[in-house]
């Protein structure tokens, strides 16, 4: 009997990128009108940014942490940092010739985690694969490292892919959790996404201060096991270790907004030493808090920092 096979469909097909950063801005940073004819997905982890159409008016989107808007090719638009903010913007530029693409085309979309989750991914393949060379006149450029780990550019457009994927089925379903099939399983997911909120906001109120796994337990009635599943399916890291990226992200604001010196810096934000201050500095962003202030010192009227890191803030 003759085998029976199928050529599976593709939705969406992408061989070529053209950009993949984060990007760090200051506060009173503003894009001129751009041109390209390659899509563009510009996602918000910190801050908050204005998108502006030139020849429309009273056309103002507003990107806020968590949200991502996809650019269409040969369209003009510019956007700005919020009064304010410092925001922090992941891009990805690429060409695909999918008409589906069209029903997402200059449309904002609130990540949930299964999408934060594969932006993490695509962030962390193109920190590995391509070294950025930013410039005022070329800000985007990408280079090959010379050494790539096995199969990372492959990777690289299976998550854009795949993240297109899910934000269509986003666009076309309108469910806050396809992926919960029951309506218990939609009430714990609620249950603990809330518990994650408030415990987020507990750690942003006591920035300072030396919490430990065991106090969070105590004070949210919750299980030591079940407060890290809840935060490795929100953020991929344990709820300590999520702290400690809260601390340096806010010292990293201090230092782009010229608040106080590094020591000042590492007291108000509850560290003893400047030493151990300097290591979880580098240690999360891969450079001193030194290096990150002389290089935001040295940006003048480039608003590009520098790629510090392709992890989240």
């Amino acid at each position: 009997m003759a085998s029976c096979s199928l050529h599976l469909k593709k939705e969406f097909e992408i061989h070529q990128i053209t950009a993949l950063h984060y990007f760090e801005y200051k506060s009173d940073f503003i894009f001129k009108s751009e041109y390209h004819d390659f899509w563009k997905l510009l996602y918000v982890e910190d801050g908050e940014a204005e998108i502006l159409f030139p020849g429309k008016k009273n056309v103002l989107l507003t990107l806020s942490p968590g949200e991502l808007f996809v650019a269409a090719p040969e369209e003009y638009y510019s956007f700005k940092a919020v009064e304010n903010t410092t925001p922090v913007i992941f891009s990805a530029g690429f060409y695909c010739d999918s008409e589906n693409l069209r029903l997402l085309q200059n449309k904002k979309f609130s990540c949930r985690d299964r999408e934060k989750q594969i932006l993490s991914a695509l962030a962390e393949e193109g920190r590995e694969n391509f070294s950025p060379k930013i410039s005022s006149d070329t800000p985007e450029n990408l280079e090959r490292k010379y050494h790539q780990p096995f199969g990372g550019e492959q990777l690289i457009g299976i998550y854009l892919e795949t993240l297109l994927i899910s934000l269509m089925r986003q666009y076309t379903s309108g469910k806050e959790h396809p992926e919960a099939d029951t309506e218990l399983s939609v009430t714990l997911l609620k249950s603990d996404s809330i518990l994650f909120n408030r415990i987020t906001e507990y750690f942003a109120v006591h920035i300072a201060e030396h919490i430990k796994i065991e106090h969070i337990c105590k004070e949210f009635s919750i299980g030591r096991a079940h407060l890290q599943r809840i935060f490795r399916e929100q953020t991929g890291c344990g709820a300590m270790e999520y702290f400690c990226q809260m601390r340096i992200s806010a010292a990293k604001r201090c230092i782009r907004e010229n608040r106080m010196n590094l020591t000042d810096t590492a007291a108000a934000l509850g560290y003893t030493s400047i030493c151990y201050f300097s290591r979880q500095f580098k240690k999360i962003t891969g450079i001193s808090p030194s290096q990150y202030q002389k290089m935001v010192r040295s940006s003048r009227k480039d608003p590009v920092y520098e790629q510090i890191d392709l992890d989240a803030d």
